[in-house]
């Protein structure tokens, strides 16, 4: 009776085969009516070309599959030459997983296969246990690579993600922000601050203040536009750049998400409290070079002379 170990062991190894798709390249029809016979009992998917240039046209329009298995002697163009034509098509070689088919077992060709970039060779009278073995070890290591890259993608978004509030960090605006610069496209850059806010963590407690971080971060999510960068800058500052956007079409587009913050309201046990939002506004100018601060330091202190005003004003 299998322990544990091995039912785990054999559940890892079907999962990872249904997640692989194979294509089979070789002119000997026979042998590929034998391999989709073989594979496909054992749970892969396959699909077969007699065809090289065919083949590459396959792997081109179809991302889906995720290893090639390829003759080395065939017609026109043998297996080695197929993989260095993918080589040189950017990218379609990444995370295919490729296996040269020979008729012989000599270390000469498995060693100009794997110099040339294949992963692995088999010969067309291994036995069917070798066969499947090897392509179970193959599609182990495609789901360890593509789970490795999914937990990448996630700690990355992580990485550029403020917690609370779900937007981007001060890396993400930076990163986006900089990327436009680079491209020459004009920017307007719009500083958030909310007012008060130190008073209402004072008065109603630092979960509230966190509602508020939040349900402002939501509004400002609802008033960005496809291709605007919303970010918490620090503290209770958040930023919107707007690529493409002069500073009149900015200023709307703040007035308004400053009105809608002032409508508001927040119930706790400590009774209903508002809040409102200033703001600062920058924007590029035609053949100047700027750096996403730069930008920055405008708003602020546009901000914070805005602030002054509010304050003096009796």
């Amino acid at each position: 009776m299998p322990t544990d170990e091995q039912l785990s062991r054999r559940s890892s190894d079907a999962a990872a085969i249904r997640k692989v798709k194979i294509l089979a390249v070789d002119d000997d029809r026979s042998y590929l009516r034998y391999l989709e016979f073989l594979l496909g009992r054992a749970g892969f998917e396959i699909v077969t070309t007699t065809d090289a240039n065919a083949a590459i046209a396959q792997l081109g329009s179809d991302d889906s599959i995720d290893l090639l298995i390829v003759d080395l002697a065939m017609p026109a163009m043998d297996g080695i030459q197929l993989v260095q034509e993918l080589q040189e098509k950017e990218g379609r070689c990444a995370g295919l997983y490729k296996i040269l088919l020979t008729a012989s077992d000599g270390t000469e060709t498995r060693l100009r296969a794997l110099d040339s970039g294949l992963d692995d060779c088999l010969t067309k009278n291994s036995p069917e246990s070798e066969i499947l073995a090897k392509l179970r070890s193959a599609a182990r290591r495609l789901e360890m690579e593509r789970r490795l890259h999914i937990e990448n993608e996630e700690l990355q978004a992580l990485a550029l993600t403020d917690e609370l509030t779900g937007v981007g960090n001060r890396r993400a605006l930076y990163r986006e922000g900089e990327e436009v610069l680079r491209a020459g496209r004009p920017m307007s850059a719009v500083l958030f601050d909310i007012d008060s806010f130190k008073s209402i963590n004072d008065t109603y407690g630092h979960l509230s203040g966190d509602r508020v971080l939040i349900d402002i971060a939501a509004v400002l999510k609802e008033h960005t536009r496809y291709g605007d960068i919303l970010a918490r800058f620090g503290g209770d500052e958040f930023v919107i750049l707007l690529p493409d956007t002069d500073i009149e079409h900015a200023r709307r587009i703040a007035e308004r998400i400053c009105s809608t913050i002032a409508q508001l309201e927040w119930q706790t046990d400590r009774g209903t409290f508002g809040t409102t939002a200033s703001c600062g506004l920058s924007t590029t100018r035609p053949n100047v070079k700027y750096e996403l601060a730069d930008l920055l330091s405008q708003s602020d202190e546009r901000l914070y002379a805005r602030k002054r005003t509010v304050t003096a004003s009796p």
